[in-house]
């Protein structure tokens, strides 16, 4: 990448503005079937070792003392090679090494389960050989698959497995040959992070994009890099087009040691636990949402559900769903008005929902539909202020929040931070919180924070 910003010239360059949508996503689709092939040619690859074995030593393919240990080396085995990132991006083009690493994974198991076998004095003398010829065998047919999948990957994503970007922004440029380039003036885009709208432009524009690199003035290092940074893309900002990496300058005012956004495993991890979490919690809350839905809908005039825009996981803007608790004609769209204890536009129904945290539980179908998460920073109201001033006007490091999934419970509120945001400590002490939640994320963190949110559904501030 750097090669190709260097190959730039002082020459008239026509912007590309990506028509073709698809085409990074395609690369990505591409990149995740070639891992699935990966791994189920090993899996095949062990199977086949096995059977093989049994036949040159038992006589038979499918002899029982053969087949149980291969049925109990597999999962182990696959285990311990997805943990040697035996699967990961580099097995795409540096093959070797990847291949060397599931074969290891593969003796590591074999050696776990002759310790096994041998600690709790079952080891039987055809097993060392049988656990022998499978490895030798099997070791054959990864390197087999392993060579047929690095052909695959060739073929289908060239010698670059990445979806990459260039915007070149305001600097002199040429004709960058075999990577998309976009000439951000020429088609309007700016890192404008005053302006949501504009973020979500460019979280979309990022949205399957695995690397970006900016060329662009200095004095637009800062805003580039928080740009990047909030979207949670990889990426880096050059202060021209022969220069090193503005990193150094552009990212210490947003402090980006402290924010690492959560990588794509950690993100299909979260998505699966959200997805058997919700679906439980939706069969079992559903009679007390049509309950609530029918209160709703007798006291006053209107929808059942709030709907409201708001930013969430890469800038990226998106609906929120709550059960309505102020009266229609007042609902306040962009949150311009905070709600207070007193507050004229709130039902009876809805003071009462606010109050128990169940105008919320619509947010279960946001988790669903995926722009949610159970756990993350609270979304907020593009409108929302504290001290007569916009959020990200407080704090620039506000964006950064988006790095990850918005939740329906975060850290911020099983401590107590929830409620109306009045003064700019309260908003201080969320984005603290938020931004340290990225920063420890890990599965049983995110159960922590929903066991605790039972200690907080009712709360003085919920009003």
């Amino acid at each position: 990448m750097t090669a190709s910003l260097r190959a730039l010239q002082n020459t008239t360059f026509t912007a590309s503005k990506i028509t073709n949508k698809g085409s990074s996503l395609t690369k990505r689709s591409r990149r995740a079937g070639l891992y699935s092939i990966m791994l189920t040619t090993d899996a095949l690859a062990v199977c086949i070792g096995f059977l093989i074995s049994n036949a040159l030593l038992l006589g038979q393919p499918f002899a029982s003392p053969g087949l149980k240990l291969g049925l109990l080396s597999l999962p182990i085995f696959l285990a311990l090679a997805l943990n040697s990132k035996a699967y990961g991006r580099s097995a795409l083009y540096r093959s070797a090494s990847a291949t060397v690493r599931s074969i290891a994974a593969l003796f590591a198991t074999f050696a776990l389960i002759l310790f096994v076998l041998f600690g709790l004095s079952i080891l039987k003398p055809h097993h060392p050989p049988f656990l022998a010829f499978g490895f030798l065998i099997s070791s054959a047919f990864i390197v087999a698959g392993r060579y047929i999948c690095h052909g695959f990957a060739k073929r289908m994503l060239g010698t670059n497995p990445l979806s990459e970007l260039i915007i070149v922004d305001g600097v002199p440029h040429g004709p960058i040959f075999d990577q998309p380039v976009i000439d951000a003036k020429a088609i309007g885009l700016h890192p404008d992070i005053s302006d949501p709208a504009m973020l979500d432009r460019l979280g979309n524009l990022f949205r399957s994009i695995d690397r970006v690199v900016v060329a662009c003035p200095v004095e637009r290092h800062n805003d580039w890099a928080l740009v990047l940074k909030s979207t949670g893309v990889t990426g880096e900002v050059y202060r021209h087009y022969r220069s090193a990496p503005a990193e150094t300058n552009s990212m210490a005012l947003i402090h980006a040691s402290q924010v690492k956004p959560l990588t794509r495993v950690q993100l299909w991890l979260k998505r699966l636990m959200d997805l058997v979490l919700v679906s439980i919690a939706i069969l079992f809350l559903a009679p007390l949402m049509l309950v609530t839905a029918i209160a709703i809908k007798l006291e006053s005039r209107g929808p059942v559900l709030f709907k409201q825009r708001r930013l969430g996981h890469g800038n990226r803007l998106f609906h929120i769903y709550k059960f309505r608790s102020m009266r229609d004609d007042l609902s306040d769209l962009n949150g311009d008005r905070s709600t207070d204890r007193d507050d004229d536009r709130i039902t009876r129904v809805g003071r009462f929902i606010r109050a128990t945290s169940i105008d919320e539980l619509p947010q279960l179908f946001n988790v669903l539909f995926g722009t949610m998460s159970l756990v993350g920073p609270r979304p907020h109201a593009l409108g929302s202020k504290a001290d007569s001033k916009l959020f990200w006007e407080i704090d620039r490091n506000y964006w950064l929040r988006h790095a990850t999934i918005p939740g329906l419970t975060g850290l911020a509120q099983v401590r107590g931070f929830r409620g109306a945001t009045m003064t700019r400590a309260d908003l201080e002490l969320r984005l603290a919180s938020d931004l340290e939640y990225i920063q420890r994320w890990s599965l049983g963190y995110d159960l922590l924070i929903l066991a605790r949110t039972f200690g907080v559904i009712v709360h003085r501030n919920g009003f």
